[in-house]
């Protein structure tokens, strides 16, 4: 069952993700970097305006032992009108901060997204309650037709030469379908008429989720914040596509098996001696797939960007470098809050994420007047250290000692390895023709999928774990 959903949830973001690769391109193709940035910058600040009014309830809906119907009636309605609320105030917003930003432009785009906020708020609760109820098949039917909208929608507007508008009317399309689908699937699990004390249990739950979400997301975002309004629209540009590369394993991965883990080890027993096999085997199955891409986004880039995109874009390669480490590195760490949130240990994830978003926003703050390069070689130096903390903190609470979470690295790091020496013999990734690069990059799939089948005694163990392992849906 574990195996199966988790399997669901990871074809479904790799979908998502090459997805945006695609679109992320397409706009760079069609766009300058200032007007990307404009984009850059409105998602945080939507992200920024949902967590604020999430509550944390999502992770609550997810993890409440005894759920009823009515306390999910409630908590539907609450997300519902807050939701509202909060797209009115982005689209109230929208005008003030192009003025005050400088960035001409930026209200159109925030208007669009008002609606993606308002969207996104309305899809959370019911989307947790299919989630607390493991009908994962059911998330991902609603999510792949969100998307296919939404990627039509992007077409249309795309070929009809709306440009940067053409995004906007992506996110739009995706979060809306989202919001109906989710909520006409959850209908049989909620009812009217319960009263917003009866969901104060969820409510203290969230908080100290909501917390730490909230340092988490200035972790991630105050950087953006920052590089716009201090180096400009163009150098957000530059960050932010170099920032959705890095992001990959975790798009692709880590935040839907984090669900996904959380939602299992929440069925099971506090103390059974399986949580510490599926938490190892998340590790591995994850480690095996984002070692190796991550290392081939460190080495691999230079030639694409530099032959398929203007000399706008110079310098993206070398930001991608950087940040790979830290999205593999990433992905592993990003466990952390779905293990101790499912055992209760929310106070402790809550001061974990006090750390990295001090951390990582001192980082920020100190380095972003020095330019680009310098504010992201910090950010790699900090969150690679927080992230080795957090991961340390995922371990003990999951009673995984360090011999046995490095083995479960170990195929994906000798797998990237190999690669990397099979691409060195190719002739390497800094070739001057793609026939060259073409041989090198498969060079490099070759040893890394040779190294897997040769490790493949362990990943099968691991796979064995997600697929023998049975917990209960939560009661109806």
């Amino acid at each position: 069952m574990i195996l199966r959903n988790l399997l669901t949830m990871t074809g479904l973001n790799l979908a998502k993700a090459g997805a945006m690769v695609l679109i992320s391109v397409l706009i760079a193709g069609a766009v300058p970097p200032h007007e990307y940035g404009l984009v850059a910058f409105a998602i945080p600040l939507m992200a920024f305006v949902t967590l604020l009014t999430d509550l944390g309830l999502s992770s609550a809906v997810v993890r409440h032992p005894g759920l009823d119907a009515r306390q999910a009636g409630t908590a539907l309605g609450l997300m519902g009108l807050v939701g509202a609320l909060a797209g009115l105030a982005v689209a109230a917003a929208a005008a003030p901060l192009e003025r005050a930003l400088a960035m001409p432009g930026l209200a159109p785009v925030l208007l669009g997204f008002a609606a993606v906020t308002a969207c996104g708020l309305w899809a959370t609760v019911p989307r947790a309650l299919l989630e607390r109820h493991l009908a994962y098949r059911r998330v991902a039917l609603v999510e792949a037709g969100a998307l296919l909208a939404a990627l039509l929608g992007f077409g249309v507007a795309l070929l009809a030469g709306l440009g940067i508008a053409a995004l906007v009317a992506f996110h739009v399309l995706l979060q809306a379908v989202r919001a109906i689908g989710f909520t006409g699937l959850a209908r049989g699990l909620a009812e009217r008429g319960g009263r917003l004390g009866a969901i104060a249990p969820l409510l203290r739950v969230g908080g100290w989720v909501f917390m730490t979400n909230l340092l988490g997301f200035a972790a991630r975002n105050l950087d953006r914040f920052l590089i716009g309004a201090v180096l400009g629209a163009a150098a957000l540009g530059l960050y932010g596509l170099a920032y959705q590369f890095m992001t990959l394993p975790l798009m692709l991965i880590s935040w839907p098996a984090s669900g996904v883990l959380m939602a299992t080890l929440s069925r099971m027993e506090h103390d059974a001696p399986g949580r510490a096999e599926v938490v190892c085997a998340v590790f591995t199955a994850t480690a095996t797939a984002v070692i190796p891409l991550m290392a081939f986004l460190a080495f691999g880039t230079r030639y694409p960007v530099g032959a398929f995109l203007s000399p706008q874009w110079a310098g993206l390669a070398e930001l991608i470098a950087v940040l790979a480490p830290v999205g593999a590195v990433q992905a592993i760490a990003a466990y952390n809050g779905a293990v101790l949130v499912a055992r209760g240990r929310v106070r402790l994830n809550f001061l974990l994420g006090l750390l990295n978003g001090v951390a990582l926003c001192a980082a920020f703050a100190a380095t972003v007047w020095l330019g680009l390069a310098a504010l992201v070689r910090a950010y790699a130096v900090v969150a690679l250290l927080v992230s080795a903390v957090m991961v340390a903190a995922t371990c003990r609470a999951a009673g995984i000692d360090g011999h046995r979470f490095a083995r479960c690295l170990l195929p994906g790091a000798l797998a990237s390895a190999a690669g990397l020496l099979a691409a060195a013999l190719g002739g390497g990734f800094e070739a001057r023709s793609t026939a060259g690069y073409a041989v090198s990059a498969l060079a490099y799939l070759a040893a890394v999928v040779g190294v897997v089948l040769l490790l493949r005694g362990r990943l099968l163990a691991s796979l064995r774990v997600l697929v023998h392992t049975r917990v209960a849906s939560a009661p109806r």
